[in-house]
């Protein structure tokens, strides 16, 4: 760590956690393939988050969803932003922290991904049942008119002028709306690591906001900026309701579950001690008795000066002493980095924790 520049010296260019990821996204990319051609099944599907309501709607989807991809430029995009972004982060954390954020923020966005589900179609979903409770013209027309669904809209305005028609087919509707509206839940269905990828983004801008991001390879933006501009971007995207088969709210939901946990473990870590420095003043008006013969003008004219001392004697230290501590102090900060590189930052000692802590406020 040199000049406030970061420091990746020691550090794994592809840590252990971020290259699993990759490899488990790439193999199960290519199974789906392999298992669509076999006629197998369908993995996406199966592995695919479905609405909750949904019939083929599983627990494990929460997990498994953000390992799965509907075609390669969606794998490679989110599997380079993996890597780009989470190495760093994966580096600085450890691999456990790392892996542990990554699912929490991908089933965050999961959960985003319903809650604006919910929003938009339970309406629809209450109308329904209150057809399949009581059927009759009365409700079946009190569904159409309270459909908000636009792909449903066609069909069901069909099967109200055929039960007009014919009132002894109600039956026989009653069966048919139960499977449009299935067929309907079960098209609900997300797959893709964008969410937890967007949680990493988040991550690395917080950690290094002032790290240069360079868009297209030319532009260069800090990554507290870039992580600002997607955030409203995505935003305004799932506001607006773009139909380009973008889940932008999960997305979103990535990003607010990363900083939420980030902020938790801040407030969760101890506060180091604090050290003793010494401080001492040249007041003309007090007539101080301390003078320095190595004090500059700039700084006897300002009334007011920090001198580096050691804390052992409490005198002022040459300036050999003073550039020798610095290197010393060097060496244990990457002797600390190669640590946390090795083992994560969870391997450190509280002593070595607080001397990497002071040493970065410098």
């Amino acid at each position: 760590m040199n000049n406030g520049q970061i420091g990746i010296g020691g550090f794994n260019i592809l840590p252990k956690g971020v290259k699993n990821l990759l490899i488990i996204n790439t193999l199960l990319f290519f199974a789906t393939f392999v298992f669509a051609r076999a006629n197998i099944c369908n993995l996406n599907q199966w592995l695919g988050l479905h609405y909750f309501k949904a019939p083929d709607f599983h627990v494990w989807q929460f997990i498994t969803y953000m390992f799965m991809h509907a075609n390669f430029g969606h794998l490679f995009f989110n599997m380079f932003a993996l890597w780009m972004f989470g190495a760093m982060v994966e580096n600085t954390w450890g691999t456990r922290k790392f892996l542990i954020y990554y699912l929490i923020t991908g089933i965050g966005a999961a959960l985003t991904h319903y809650l604006i589900t919910a929003i938009t179609i339970e309406p629809t979903l209450a109308a329904f049942n209150h057809f399949l409770e009581a059927p009759s013209l009365d409700t079946y027309r009190y569904l159409v008119e309270n459909n908000h669904i636009t792909q449903l809209q066609s069909a069901l305005q069909n099967n109200y002028r055929i039960l007009q028609q014919s009132p002894e087919s109600l039956n026989d509707l009653v069966a048919a709306t139960i499977s449009l509206q299935n067929h309907y839940l079960n098209s609900f269905n997300i797959i893709g690591a964008s969410g937890a990828v967007f949680g990493i983004l988040l991550a690395f801008g917080m950690m290094f906001p002032n790290s240069l991001i360079y868009i297209y390879f030319l532009i260069p933006i800090k990554a507290k900026w870039f992580v600002v501009f997607y955030g409203l971007l995505e935003l305004l995207f799932g506001v607006t309701g773009t139909s380009d088969g973008v889940a932008h709210f999960a997305h979103l939901g990535g990003m607010i579950f990363g900083i939420l946990l980030i902020l938790l473990w801040r407030r969760q870590d101890h506060q180091p001690s604090q050290q003793t420095y010494y401080h001492f003043t040249d007041n003309r008006d007090t007539r101080s008795k301390w003078k320095w013969p190595f004090q500059s003008r700039d700084k006897a004219s300002s009334g007011k000066s920090k001198y580096y001392v050691s804390n052992e004697s409490g005198r002022p230290l040459s300036d050999e002493d003073y550039n020798a501590r610095k290197q010393a102090e060097k060496r244990r900060v990457d002797e600390i980095l190669d640590k946390i590189s090795a083992h994560g930052y969870d391997a450190l000692s509280p002593e070595e924790k607080e001397f990497l802590f002071h040493n970065s406020q410098k």
